[in-house]
C-alpha cells in the first residue's frame, strides 16, 4: 500500500519518523514491491543537485567537503540529526553501524554514512566526532558527520525533501529540534528507496546488497 506521508507526519520529532520527496508531497511503495527492497521505493527519486554536490561542509574527517565528494565510488547514506537526540537519531545510527559490521569487507569499503546535524549550534565537528564513534567503531569507512550554517543546512535538505525546522528552547531550557527521521541511500547522485527509522539492520544489509551492486 502506499503511505502518503508528506500530509500526515509532515515535520517530526526525534521521537517518530517522517519521509517526504524532494518537492512537497510524496507516498512510498511498500517493501514488497517488484524491486526486492525492504525500504521504502519512492516513485520520483531525489537527484543531488549540483549545487548540493557542491555545497561546502565543515567535516569531521577534518577541514570541509562537499556531499559530491563524499559520494564518489560509494553508496552515500545520508541522514539529518542531532548528537541530543535522545531517541531515534542513536538508534539510526548503531542499527546502521551493526548492518555494516554484519556486511563483507567490499560492501563495508563501498558504503559511506553521512550524518548531517540539524543542531549546528550546539553539533560541532568535535562534539559529532566523539558522538559517531559510538556507532561506526571497527568499520574501515568512519561516519562522517557534517556542519555549517543552519540556512545551508536546511537549503540542502530541502532540496533531499527531508523536513527540518529551528531548534526551539522551552523556558527549561530543554531543547528540542524538529527533522524528518528517514535516511537516503544516494547511488551516483540518486536516491530511489528510503528508510524509516524503524528498519532492522538486516533490512539495511539486504538492501545495501543490492544497491552495492548498482553502483
Amino acid at each position: 500500500m502506499a503511505l502518503a506521508l508528506a500530509g500526515v507526519l509532515g515535520l517530526t520529532g526525534c521521537g517518530g519518523s517522517s519521509a517526504v520527496a524532494a518537492g512537497g508531497a510524496a507516498s512510498v511503495s511498500s517493501p514488497t514491491s517488484a524491486t526486492g527492497f525492504r525500504g521504502d521505493t519512492l516513485p520520483q527519486p531525489v537527484q543531488l543537485t549540483s549545487a548540493d554536490a557542491a555545497e561546502r561542509f565543515t567535516s569531521t574527517a577534518g577541514g570541509t567537503t562537499t556531499l559530491g565528494a563524499l559520494q564518489h565510488g560509494h553508496v552515500m547514506l545520508v541522514y539529518y540529526g542531532y548528537t541530543h537526540c535522545p531517541d531515534v537519531c542513536p538508534t539510526t545510527m548503531a542499527d546502521l553501524g551493526v548492518a555494516l559490521r554484519k556486511a563483507s569487507p567490499s560492501l563495508r569499503r563501498k558504503v559511506q554514512v553521512v550524518f548531517i546535524t540539524s543542531d549546528p549550534q550546539r553539533d560541532t565537528a568535535p562534539v559529532m566526532s566523539a558522538w559517531l564513534a559510538h556507532f561506526d567503531y571497527g568499520l574501515p569507512n568512519p561516519f562522517v558527520g557534517l556542519t555549517a550554517s543552519l540556512e545551508q543546512i536546511d537549503a540542502v535538505a530541502k532540496t533531499m525533501g527531508v523536513p527540518l525546522s529551528p531548534p526551539v528552547v522551552a523556558p527549561n531550557g530543554t531543547v528540542t529540534v524538529n527533522h524528518g527521521a528517514q535516511t537516503l541511500p544516494f547511488v551516483d547522485g540518486r536516491a530511489a528507496l528510503v528508510w524509516l527509522a524503524s528498519t532492522a539492520p538486516d533490512d539495511y544489509l539486504h538492501d545495501l546488497q543490492k544497491l552495492v551492486g548498482q553502483s
